[in-house]
Order: structure tokens, then sequence, then C-alpha cells
């Protein structure tokens, strides 16, 4: 396996860290922040759908009373005015000034199928919308982002009103509704309900692009802002690291590399070179691990060098014995070379030797005749010298020697 520097690789480990975690934290802040521009679009939904069925209750309840009782005397069964007979002609005014004064961008309308005025019909999705309604009693509202235009709303469709007994004055059949209105809205609009039918519901979009883009600008400023505090932290935590643990591993390789290189310095204490707890354990047991290792080394390399003198001792002690024993087998080499000299002319002696049967000579490998002392002579060590036995000199010489002795006198 192929060995990897710790620096780098805690370096990478931060930024890998540092990059997962800001990712993270960018789609975190802006889900938040796109979730928070959600909940105040439901909020700003529930304000604009309370706010106008409370508009409805007023001109219901208060406002409609009134002016009928108050106009009962003078109003003919023909007058027919949406400014204060019609709420949900009241509500459509006062939204349009609402969005004049306020310059809000959100969507308003109280829908219906065959709406009376045509501000109020219902777009497909509302239809679809009401035939639900109509179908399951149950059902009350919808609410969800909707794409419109390429835009984002937050659209929210809720159950409307249905027809009461005092509406089908004006919603039953053209021949019975006021004259003004059917001039106003024409007979065919709006007409043939009954009692307990649904009419309507309310739609309300509000635009979500404009809060996205607001929080995709807060996200950004908020992230930047963390990761700058996270980046600063982990880098400071990278920096103590380095400096607390990293750097003194690394120079404590290096005293360790310079103790390989020359052993003289084997058993010389390495200074602190950490205030963590754990580097100056690990100091101190590299130290005493030196200093037991120098006394071991010196201990070994005394052993070794009696063990050295011990051995040229015994060496010395070796070599003269070799030496003598040299001497000795030379001698002995000396000796058989001698012996085995000796024994070639013991052999040669031993053989048949042809001798003159009257002078006595011996015949050579040369076929010449040799005197016997010199033949010997040849042969061996042996020396001859020349004498009279007694028996020939009682033969040979004794009368010569009186002879010569009467000649003397």
């Amino acid at each position: 396996m192929r060995n990897f520097s710790a620096k780098k690789a805690f370096a990478l480990l931060y930024l890998v860290s540092y990059l997962v975690v800001a990712v993270a934290i960018v789609l975190t802040v802006n889900h938040q922040q796109r979730d928070a521009a959600l909940a105040e679009a439901q909020e700003k939904a529930r304000l604009i759908l309370d706010s106008k069925l409370a508009i409805h209750s007023y001109f219901s309840k208060q406002l409609k009373p009134k002016l009928f009782e108050f106009t009962d005397r003078y109003r003919s069964a023909q007058y027919f005015d949406p400014v204060w007979m019609s709420s949900t002609y009241a509500v459509r005014e006062i939204e349009q000034y609402n969005k004049a004064f306020s310059k809000n961008d959100y969507y308003y309308k109280e829908c219906a199928i065959n709406a009376r005025s045509p501000l109020n019909e219902a777009d497909e999705v509302e239809r679809a919308f009401l035939e639900e309604l109509k179908k399951d009693p149950a059902m009350d509202a919808r609410s969800g982002i909707r794409g419109i235009g390429g835009r984002p709303f937050f659209v929210v469709m809720r159950r409307g009103e249905s027809m009461e007994k005092d509406c089908l004055r004006c919603h039953s059949a053209p021949d019975r509704a006021p004259a003004d209105l059917v001039r106003e809205y024409g007979p065919l609009r709006s007409f043939n309900r009954h009692e307990g039918e649904l009419v309507s519901a309310v739609s309300i979009r509000i635009p979500l692009e404009q809060a996205y883009a607001s929080a995709n600008r807060l996200s950004f400023h908020l992230s930047v802002l963390l990761l700058a505090i996270l980046g600063g932290a982990s880098m400071l935590q990278f920096l103590l690291m380095d400096g607390m643990l990293l750097n003194p591993l690394v120079l404590l390789r290096d005293r360790t590399d310079a103790i390989l290189r020359d052993e003289s310095r084997l058993g010389q204490d390495i200074p602190q070179l950490s205030r963590a707890r754990e580097l100056v354990e690990l100091t101190g047991t590299f130290n005493d691990l030196s200093r037991h290792l120098r006394a071991e080394r010196e201990g070994l390399v005394g052993q070794v060098r009696q063990r050295t003198s011990e051995l040229q001792e015994l060496n010395q002690t070796l070599e003269q014995d070799v030496a003598e024993r040299k001497a000795i087998q030379a001698e002995l080499a000396a000796k058989v070379e001698q012996l085995e000299a000796a024994l070639a002319k013991v052999r040669i002696l031993e053989g048949v030797i042809p001798i003159c049967s009257y002078c006595k000579k011996i015949r050579n490998d040369e076929e010449s005749w040799q005197q016997m002392e010199q033949y010997i002579s040849e042969h061996t060590d042996a020396m001859f010298s020349h004498g009279i036995c007694p028996s020939c000199f009682d033969e040979h010489c004794k009368g010569d020697t009186k002879g010569d002795l009467e000649d003397e006198e």
C-alpha cells in the first residue's frame, strides 16, 4: 500500500469536509428560506381570505340588510345596483383599490362556473376544483405550488358560497330578477340556481418568484457568513492540529533519522516538541527508549570488544599451533624423505648384485664393472676405510714385513 502524508490527508479531509458542509449549508439555508417564503405566502393567503370573508360577512349581515330596510319605501322592484347589493362586486372593487394603493402582486378571485361577471369566470383548474367540490361535500380546500407562465405561485383554492334563499331573487330566473340586473349582465349568466347549490370558490395565488429571489439572496449572504465562520474555524482547527500534532511528528521523525545517520546522537534527549500531553508523553517515551538503546549499544560494544580480544588471542594461539604443526609436518616430511631414500637404497641393495668370482667387482646397470667399494659408496651412504684382517695379514703381509725388517738391519 502506498504511503501518504498525514498532513496532506488531513488537509484534503478538511477541504472535502468543508465543501460537503458548505453545500449542505447552502442547500439547507436555501431550503429553509424557501420554506419560510412559502409559510409567509400561506399566511398572506390566509390574511387575504380572512379579510375578504370579513367584507362578505359585513355586506351580508350588516350593510345590505340595513340598506334594504332603509330603501324599501323608495326602491322599485326592478332596481339593482351591485355597488351595495352584491358583496362579490364590492370585494372585487375593493381589491382593485387595494392593489392600486399597496402594489401587491397577488391574485384573488371568487370564481364560479357561468359567473355573472366574466371577471369571475373560473379557469380550467378552478372549474375542475369546483366540480370536485360538488362531488365531495367533505372537501374544503386545496393548496400547493403551481407554475403559471413560467413563474411559481402558491395557490389556494377554497370552498366558497352556496346559494341562499334570499339570493334566488337575482339568480333563479331572468323574469324574476330585477330588470336593471338583466340589462346590466344579460339573461344568461348565473341564472337557474337553486337553494344550497355551491356556486363559487375562492382562488388565491401568491407569487413566489420575488420571495424565492429574496430567499436566495438571504441564503447567499447567510451562507457566505456561515461558510466564512466555518472556514475560519476549520483553518484554525487545522493550524492547531498542525502545530500541536503534525509538525511535532515531523520533527520527531527528523530527529529519529538524524540518530539513524549518526549513532553518536543515540541517547541524546529530544526537547519538548509540543504542549499536548500525548506528544509530551511520546517524546518522554522516545527519550527513555533512546537512552536504553544507548546503554544496550554500549554494552553490546563492550561485549563485542571482549569477544574480539578473546578471538584474537585464540587466533594467535591457533596460529602458533598451526605453525608448530607445520614445523612438525615439515620435519616429518624430511624424515619421510630420508626414510624413502634409505628404503630406495635398501631396495637397490636387496636385489641380486652381479659380482665377479675372482676380483669381486660388481657389474652396474651400464654393464661396466666397478670396485665393490665404489659401487656401495654410490648407492648407499656407507664409507669405506681399508685395513687388513689378521688372517690376511698373516697370509699376505707377515712375510713381507719380516723381509723389510731384515733389510733394515
